[in-house]
């Protein structure tokens, strides 16, 4: 009895030093449960949380069954009060341990949004369920009122999403093919073209651009093209609409199909512009007939006769058209020019619509509630004292009125209530003005907004505002609630601290974790403003604590060549350095060129601590070394190149120094990229010889336990062929993955030269384990040094960085993206996971791997 008293005892004085320690909320004081794919170690409560109740659940559930492994929480063979005790300090010390894995599943990990996102799509007969895509292949739902998302992936970006109105949990999406679901977006299938016709995938051009090649069973002419509209008649949902378009600029077409996609029929072809809306024709009872609008011209067209009326549009060209058909009847509205028109007998005529109100504004997008189209809302993109946001109308364009108004300095309706990362730290104006809107069909107050950051929502019509991308937490980190946009370099590990990850990111700077990655705050206090847009890469110290060192520039998504073929005019960035955990950082770029924009940054291990060597590639400008920890720099020797896209930097153990150098493009003239090496710290480089045709050398990286072992990740060039079924015919070479196992004397390749490779990663507690990320929807793995490979199941995101393991979790891993966020899961992937595409064939795309 006196024993229980003392252990109650001595929890309530250890009970009252947590309460009132300088802890970190965040790490254990979470607004809601942690993601279910992972548990706190400290969770013994099995809430989600780790607060003192953690402790008496210990004390309790330990005293049950000792000899339960979980329950030695100090990990000395046995539980004991000094388990409790343990846990006790560690709480009021906030010394919490990383969360755990409980399977091998995935997950995103990051503040949430940070990117384009578009097309918000709302289910009519449940408003809760809405989709999304953004501009970086990925697509997104919800089933939950935006509280949580689910990325999916359909091989390239989604230009549409089309719910079937008689069965709310059919739904089609419109990629480089034609998708449907009947589940609510859990699972797809491939409906167009015909899964029996295809002969193989294409993913060709720097961005892997996706296509799939066909024997038969479509159009002549349209095997290479995508689908960019689809539309359900809402009257008959076997009666659909699909619009093609062919990725040389040939015109628009539109299919016609009565028998639920089963077959297709040419409807209309040579259509002038992209089609931006199908308005059935069982809208006032002619369901033979069909108008289509485009950004160039308006038609009427009869199923029947096959005949194609030409209507008159007000203006050209179009920007965005909608309708509907309510109590009033039919309404159509077309935006051209900065004006809104509408019509009210099927787009024989229009009319301007609330000129006065939207007098002097510039206008990008509108949405229109399908069920009562006299509701509209309208997206103005700019406006007289440098204004933006939303106008609404409820009175079909009569008159027109802010329901969400912001300039640089804030939002002037003060109608948005949950501010999110990206307004806490930037404000509005980084956002900026609306791309995309998407209108509930059966609830005019229900309105999505998307922008170049996130996504706001209003359920009132307009009087209040939420962002629904990220959730912000008492201590004002963020978690994403998945609808993540973001660009990540790399995940960095503090080896002072186990708990605390940064990330280099796209567009928004960077990230870091100081819990293990179950919240996130901004890394780029400090950095100066003219940096801030990407942070591409980051290196701690392993011996001095709070030291690191990190690559700036106001440049983003190198090496895209798209960033630089006409020019590169304007750059600025540099390296930054930090002595306190990068929560503060100040430039260390005495000797660096003001225009240089930093790509890659590496330690030299070897030098004296109170010294330290460092090495940074300046994209354009050079490569430059500094002795004395960052404080100054210089040139190094001269690469023998004509082409300055200095990229990567490898440092192998003894000292030898590589440089990679990308692919130039200027234009329409290409400069081949290569691989340069020096013995004597950059003083003097010479090319290293590669297999003929490799061009364009994205990464490199070394065996630890044996440096002259080399893999070195390889991005393909377009090698132009004859003509194949009428178009050019185009093979992607000099990619893959090549081995040097001489220190870089000879290659070979083990990968095959068609994959968009952007970087590989070795298992540290396995050296012949190797993984590649991958811009061709896939991740791969190798268990014998790159002699077989197999595809990591569970993740399919098309345009893959960087894989990255786990130091503190053997067996799971980080794999970085180009605009999907970054990705946790199991190294060996799950082969449980089910796929985004049910009827996806894996050799299609694989079949011939190398």
């Amino acid at each position: 009895m006196r024993h229980g008293c003392k252990v109650i005892l001595t929890v309530s004085i250890l009970a009252l030093i947590a309460a009132f320690s300088p802890v970190r909320p965040s790490a254990f004081a979470r607004s809601g449960p942690a993601p279910a794919s992972f548990r706190l170690a400290e969770d013994f409560s099995g809430d989600g949380r780790v607060t003192v109740s953690d402790v008496l659940a210990l004390l309790i559930e330990g005293k049950k069954s000792p000899g339960e492994p979980r329950f030695d929480y100090n990990r000395d063979g046995a539980y004991s009060f000094e388990d409790v005790r343990s846990l006790l300090v560690n709480l009021a010390g906030n010394k919490l341990s990383v969360s755990e894995p409980t399977a091998a599943s995935w997950r995103s990990v990051g503040p949430g949004g940070g990117g384009g996102q578009f097309l918000p799509t709302i289910n009519p007969a449940d408003p809760a369920n809405v989709f999304e895509r953004c501009d970086m292949t990925g697509a997104y739902v919800t089933y939950d009122n935006a509280e949580s998302w689910r990325m999916f992936n359909l091989r390239s970006t989604v230009r549409d999403f089309e719910f079937d109105p008689s069965s709310p949990g059919t739904v089609y999406a419109a990629s480089t093919g034609l998708y449907r679901t009947d589940n609510g977006g859990l699972s797809w299938r491939l409906i167009y073209p015909d899964p029996a016709d295809i002969i193989e995938e294409h993913m060709e051009d720097d961005h892997a651009s996706h296509w799939f090649e066909t024997a038969a069973g479509v159009p002549e002419g349209e095997q290479s093209s995508s689908v960019t509209r689809v539309r359900v008649d809402p009257s008959n949902s076997r009666h659909l609409w699909l619009v093609r378009s062919n990725p040389w600029g040939a015109p628009y077409r539109v299919l016609v199909s009565t028998d639920r996609a089963n077959s297709w029929s040419r409807l209309v072809t040579g259509l002038q512009g992209n089609v931006l809306a199908i308005f059935p024709g069982s809208w006032w009872d002619r369901p033979d007939e069909v108008v289509i609008i485009t950004e160039q011209e308006a038609l009427l067209v009869s199923e029947t006769t096959a005949q194609a009326t030409e209507l008159s549009l007000p203006d050209s060209p179009v920007v965005a058209a909608g309708g509907g058909r309510g109590e009033q009847g039919v309404l159509f509205y077309v935006l051209a020019n900065n004006r809104v028109y509408l019509s009210t007998d099927y787009g024989a005529s229009w009319q301007s619509a609330g000129a006065g109100d939207l007098a002097g504004g510039g206008f990008n997008t509108l949405a229109v509630c399908e069920g009562r189209p006299e509701v509209a809302y309208l997206a103005c993109s700019a406006y007289p004292g440098y204004q933006y946001g939303i106008f609404k109308t409820s009175n079909s364009g009569t008159n027109w009125d802010w329901v969400y108004r912001a300039d640089g300095g804030g939002v002037l309706t003060n109608n948005l209530n949950d501010k999110g990362w990206l307004d806490l730290l930037y404000g509005p104006s980084w956002r900026g003005n609306a791309l995309s809107l998407g209108v509930c069909p059966t609830n005019s107050d229900i309105c999505y907004v998307t922008d170049y950051g996130g996504t706001i929502r209003t359920l009132d019509g307009g009087a209040n505002w939420d962002q629904v991308y990220s959730q912000t937490q008492p201590d004002g980190s963020s978690v994403s609630r998945g609808l993540d946009v973001t660009g990540s370099y790399t995940v960095g590990f503090d080896p002072f601290d186990s708990l605390h990850i940064f990330m280099p990111t796209t567009d928004i700077g960077a990230f870091q974790s100081f819990d293990g990655g179950e919240t996130w705050v901004s890394g780029i206090s400090g950095v100066p403003s003219a940096w801030r847009n990407t942070c591409y890469w980051m290196v701690f110290d392993p011996e001095v604590e709070g030291r690191a060192w990190s690559a700036w520039a106001n440049k983003h998504d190198l090496p895209r060549d798209k960033m630089f073929r006409y020019g590169y005019s304007g750059s600025a960035g540099g390296v930054a350095s930090t002595s306190d955990g990068c929560r503060s950082w100040s430039s260390s770029s005495s000797g660096l060129p003001s225009s240089m924009v930093c790509t890659h940054i590496v330690l030299d291990t070897n030098s004296p601590s109170s010294s330290r060597t460092l090495y940074v590639c300046g994209f354009r400008e050079g490569v430059y070394k500094s002795t004395d920890g960052g404080q100054s720099w210089k040139a190094t020797g001269t690469v023998p190149s004509t082409n300055r896209n200095y990229w990567r930097l490898c440092l192998l153990p003894g000292g030898r120094l590589f440089l990679l150098v990308v692919r130039d493009r200027q234009g329409s003239e290409s400069t081949d990229g290569g691989l340069f090496r020096s013995d004597n710290g950059g003083d003097t480089w010479q090319q290293v010889v590669l297999p003929d045709g490799v061009l364009f050398p994205n990464d490199l990286i070394y065996d630890p336990s044996n440096p002259d072992r080399l893999y070195l990740s390889c991005w393909p060039w377009m090698q132009v062929g004859g003509m194949y079924k009428g178009n050019w015919q185009v093979d992607n070479v000099g990619g893959g993955v090549l081995l040097s196992e001489d220190g870089g004397e000879t290659w070979r390749r083990i990968f095959r030269e068609d994959a968009h490779v952007y970087a590989a990663a070795l298992d540290p507690a396995n050296p012949a384990a190797i993984v590649i990320n991958t811009f061709d929807s896939a991740a791969f793995r190798s268990d014998d040094s790159g002699g077989n490979w197999y595809r990591i199941r569970g993740y399919n995101f098309k345009w893959g960085y960087r894989p990255v393991f786990d130091p503190h979790h053997p067996g799971m891993f980080y794999l970085t993206t180009f605009g999907g966020g970054v990705f946790y899961g199991p190294a060996a992937g799950d082969p449980a996971a089910f796929e985004d595409i049910e009827n996806l064939q894996e050799q299609w795309r694989w079949g011939q791997n190398e």
